[in-house]
């Protein structure tokens, strides 16, 4: 019998002031302290997009876990100097370590969905060089791969994350629509669109629902962008299922 799949919905982020006031997700009155609490009163899962500029501090690390439901989870993009500065060279498999190691007691505390390193634009395709990358990967780690270099997109690339059982990002723009392929335990979906069409929504459902019905847990975020409002996409698919 296959295990119980999930679906998680949430934002890129939460702690972000022009989310609050009259209309938006925030309510005016709403201590900043207090973000985190009403996120997760609904949504279930969140992106955590500024580990990508520093590494995270102990001391916010024993926030998250002890700020969020049992069944909440997390996931952490991958400092640059790992994914633009040192480019999945051997090197970066350093900072890689020291940031799961910082990561564990979110791991240990069953709310780590992954840590997903998400590549340069300018980044091209080297199977030599990701091979590398994958193979030191810690493998007591959940880990997955954006690509936003389209010379990537090709089946050996999949096949390569599938022997090392790295989920690949659907990254979903405007310009880019998202790869929906499916190569380790979970899929990952962040939704970048300046909207999404009754008819879109419903292709992703049944992609998730697809998924879900082989076991696989389906992790979906919307965009973030200050001034934008991603809750309303999230919550329609929320409505989805």
């Amino acid at each position: 019998m296959l295990p119980m799949a999930k679906l998680y919905v949430g934002l890129s982020g939460y702690s972000y002031k022009p989310w609050q006031g009259e209309d938006r997700f925030y309510p005016t009155d709403l201590k900043q302290k207090d973000f985190l609490k009403f996120y997760c009163e609904h949504y279930n899962a969140v992106e955590m997009d500024g580990t990508w500029y520093r590494m995270p501090s102990e001391a916010a690390v024993q926030g998250w876990i002890a700020g969020t439901p049992d069944d909440f989870k997390f996931t952490f993009k991958a400092h640059r100097s790992i994914s633009h500065i040192q480019r999945l060279k051997l090197e970066s498999i350093d900072s890689v370590k020291f940031q799961a190691g910082r990561l564990k007691p979110v791991r240990d505390a069953g709310k780590l969905a992954s840590i997903f390193v998400q590549l340069a634009p300018n980044f091209k395709r080297n199977d030599e060089r990701l091979e590398a990358f994958l193979a030191a990967l810690p493998t007591d780690f959940p880990w997955a791969m954006e690509f936003r270099n389209e010379t990537w997109f090709v089946p050996e690339v999949e096949e390569l994350l599938r022997k090392y059982n790295v989920s690949w990002v659907s990254w979903d723009t405007d310009e880019t629509p998202g790869q929906r392929r499916d190569s380790g335990s979970f899929i990952y979906s962040r939704m970048r669109r300046e909207g999404y069409t009754d008819e879109q929504m419903h292709s992703w459902e049944e992609w998730f629902k697809a998924n879900m019905a082989k076991g696989k847990d389906c992790f979906v975020f919307f965009k973030h962008e200050d001034e934008g409002s991603p809750w309303i996409d999230a919550d329609r698919m929320l409505k989805l299922f």
